[in-house]
């Protein structure tokens, strides 16, 4: 087996799905276009259902590209498959080495004891929550690993690795009981949540907001992200339809945490669409340089709003007190206004930097301790 060969096999259903999600397409009213029932279709998205002439022309009219376009997706799919039957364990130990299988067992997301290769490969498929490697490859064809992988880094160690960071995110979700997400309600509290950055601690910080944010179904999970992964943070949707920010504390300063924050927070709300915050368009992927200067404007008119900034501007000395002055009156801390200060290259990188509350990682990998000033 080619080691830029996939190890795993994505059916004609993933892809399916994901052009469904993008033009909100109603799954009962798309299977009856198409002419399945309702437990042939979800047959069909779990690849378990091979398509016929019949179908294949169905999904060519209903959502493009042609009848054979759909068949040769359908059956290199049933070639991945035995593939994957004939050498499955060459496959999964090859996936398991483009994981970061050393950052994970320092942040105990692996156990210590994972060394020989059958344990390591099980202990990575527990951590994915998936049975075999055919499981994981449908699994995330979809949802977070369409974030990760719609790059064409998609079997790279970096891909992985981003992966693996919004895996350690998911799986926090069934602690978290947010309610239905309320869109509305969800940006009309938003000013309001700068003010949670008077908590020193990330931790205290982290439970605040996710306080503010359970309410209006908004759910919020941090995790370091391990080597080779470059996110800042990501916004996804679950299989109930609700938004998820997921954080990884990157660059360890309160400025970079809430700008990221309200960047996510602003793709919820204009755009309605998963995305990823990274350093490198490898890592955005298909996002347009629209959005992102969207997203950008919002968390920044948020945290210091134009009448402020203007003000903040206007005086003779951009300093100490002028800056916690600024940051009373837009209800942040003056780390944040630093920040963004420094985004605008307004003042130079560092030169009032002891004014943000900085962080480190100790033993919990998924909220960072304070530095003390």
């Amino acid at each position: 087996m080619s080691s830029t060969e996939p190890n795993w096999a994505s059916p004609p259903g993933a892809t399916i799905a994901r052009v469904m999600k993008t033009r909100e397409i109603d799954s009962a009213e798309f299977a009856d276009a198409v002419g399945l029932k309702a437990q042939e279709f979800e047959a069909l998205l779990q690849g378990k259902l091979r398509l016929s002439e019949k179908l294949a022309e169905a999904l060519a009219y209903q959502l493009g590209s042609t009848a054979r376009f759909w068949l040769a997706r359908d059956k290199d799919y049933m070639k991945e498959l035995a593939r994957l039957g004939d050498a499955e364990i060459i496959g999964v130990d090859q996936w398991a080495q483009s994981m970061p299988v050393a950052s994970m067992r320092r942040f105990g997301w692996l156990p210590a004891d994972s060394r020989t290769k059958a344990v390591r490969n099980q202990a990575l498929l527990s951590f994915f929550d998936c049975k075999n490697i055919q499981e994981w490859g449908q699994r995330y064809s979809a949802g977070v690993g369409a974030v990760a992988f719609r790059t064409s880094l998609a079997f790279a160690s970096d891909g992985n690795a981003t992966l693996v960071w919004l895996r350690a995110g998911e799986a926090q979700l069934a602690s978290l009981a947010s309610a239905q997400f309320d869109r509305g309600e969800f940006e009309r509290i938003l000013p309001m949540l700068k003010r949670v950055s008077a908590f020193k601690h990330p931790a205290t910080m982290l439970s605040r907001l996710r306080e503010a944010c359970d309410p209006v179904g908004v759910s919020i999970t941090t995790a370091r992200a391990p080597d080779g992964c470059r996110a800042s943070g990501a916004s996804w949707f679950d299989a109930k339809g609700r938004p998820v920010i997921h954080l990884s504390f990157r660059h360890l300063s309160e400025d970079h945490f809430w700008f990221t924050f309200f960047h996510e927070a602003a793709h919820i709300i204009l755009h309605g669409q998963n995305h990823i915050d990274g350093e490198g368009v490898d890592v955005m992927g298909g996002d347009t340089e629209a959005q992102e200067n969207e997203a950008n404007a919002f968390a920044q008119n948020i945290l210091l709003p134009d009448d402020i900034r203007q003000d903040l501007m206007s005086k003779q000395a951009l300093n100490a007190k002028s800056i916690m002055q600024a940051a009373k009156a837009a209800k942040v801390t003056a780390g944040v206004i630093v920040g963004q200060l420094e985004r605008a290259r307004v003042i130079q990188h560092g030169r009032l930097s002891y004014l943000k509350h900085r962080y480190r990682w100790g033993k919990n990998s998924f909220v960072p301790d304070l530095i003390a000033s």
